[in-house]
């Protein structure tokens, strides 16, 4: 699971500043304490293109995937409270 947690970092680094603003810290601090199937999500999204991720993250539009949808409000929960 190390080497997933690792990409899973290195994947969060993104081309739209805004994106790294809230996915570095949750990388960095939340990555080690998901579930298996929550980071192979994790890393499902990071291979999205930016603008689709900033779409969903950012500006709240809805994902169709339940489980991608669970993944993506606890990333907005994390950076709320930051």
């Amino acid at each position: 699971m190390n080497s997933l947690i690792e990409e899973a970092k290195f994947r969060s680094r993104r081309g739209l500043n805004e994106l790294d603003l809230v996915l570095e810290p949750f990388a960095k601090i939340k990555l080690e304490s998901l579930e298996h199937g929550e980071l192979e999500s994790y890393l499902e999204l990071m291979s999205w293109e930016d603008n689709d991720l900033a779409d969903v993250i950012l500006y709240g539009k809805s994902c169709e995937s339940l489980d991608l949808q669970k993944l993506i409000t606890k990333i907005i929960d994390f950076f709320s409270e930051i």
